[in-house]
């Protein structure tokens, strides 16, 4: 696969400020007193569909040469609810396949948005191989949650909003995952010419962290199975452009627990009013637990999902001691 050009991803941000608008970014006086730093939040959680998956969803469909006529997908919950809102916007049917391990709450927000679920094998991959079988038998048009070109570009129209809105800035930190989001904001950085001047750093939790292992052993590493609780991060193993990627242009791979994850989780309702996932608060987290190596940068944080209910977050909180 060939790196995106400067006009693919700014191709890619007018077919998606079509459709979506900007998130709010804004700067977060708790997190820049606590880190002594100047620290920026981007709410991705406020996109439609509560994450920042509805880019790459949007640019996919919406950069065929033909309106398909059935859209497949596989996901962790994020990934489909995404996929399921652009195919709403179009009219199109969509079929969301989901490993065993989805929460009861996504699967109720993806049959309630109108998509066909599909249960299916014990982790995102087990779904992932399914949802291709499907496409293809179906002569559908099946959307990959990370590894796809057109999904790593939309994702990147992250990047060319911070441009606008930020003359400058040290840091980027993202959650990693499949690599989707890391791998479209540092190719779109250096596309406009900001990678230069600017760190990004990748936040994964222990058992999801498929990213991190592969930068160590500088291979691609697949985990033998998911076991954080951060599902929509739950990729066993990363895609070999997303590998090389990371390996060249993110700087620094953190690997957080669970429990400081959903630590970060409380102190960021707790102190910003907003019930944020896992996969989103470990971001947080890699930032507290940093602090020494962000004081006095500036700091953006992609505050990427929300998707999250709460029976789930208070069955953590009484398995877990929290330290502020």
């Amino acid at each position: 696969m060939l790196p995106p050009t400067l006009e693919e991803f700014q191709a890619a941000h007018s077919i998606i400020k079509s459709k979506i608008k900007s998130t709010l970014l804004r700067q977060s006086e708790w997190l820049s007193k606590k880190l002594d730093a100047e620290v920026y939040l981007k709410f991705e959680f406020l996109q439609p569909g509560r994450s920042f998956k509805i880019r790459g969803a949007i640019n996919t469909l919406l950069s065929q040469d033909e309106k398909p006529s059935h859209v497949f997908a596989s996901s962790g919950g994020n990934h489909g609810i995404a996929v399921t809102v652009a195919c709403n916007g179009i009219q199109v049917p969509c079929c969301i396949i989901l490993p065993k391990s989805t929460s009861d709450h996504k699967i109720s927000v993806l049959r309630r948005l109108g998509a066909e679920v599909v249960v299916h094998g014990v982790d995102w991959d087990d779904a992932h191989s399914f949802g291709v079988s499907l496409a293809k038998k179906e002569n559908g048009l099946y959307i990959h949650p990370f590894a796809d070109r057109s999904v790593i570009i939309g994702q990147g129209t992250i990047a060319l909003e911070l441009a606008e809105e930020l003359p400058s800035f040290d840091i980027v930190i993202a959650s990693a995952g499949g690599g989707g989001l890391l791998t479209g904001i540092a190719l779109a950085l250096k596309a406009i010419g900001r990678k230069e001047n600017v760190e990004i750093i990748s936040a994964e939790t222990t058992g999801a962290d498929c990213i991190a292992q592969s930068v160590r052993a500088d291979k691609v590493i697949e985990l033998p199975t998911i076991t954080s609780i951060a599902r929509s991060l739950g990729a066993k193993k990363t895609s070999p452009f997303i590998f090389e990627t990371i390996s060249s242009l993110v700087n620094k791979c953190i690997v957080l627990s669970d429990e400081q994850a959903v630590s970060a989780l409380f102190q960021f309702l707790d102190e910003e009013k907003i019930l944020i996932e896992p996969a989103a608060s470990c971001s947080i987290a890699a930032a507290l637990d940093n602090r020494d190596y962000l004081v006095g940068k500036k700091i953006v944080i992609i505050v990427c999902g929300a998707n999250i209910h709460l029976n789930e977050v208070l069955g953590w909180k009484s398995m877990m001691t929290f330290t502020k």
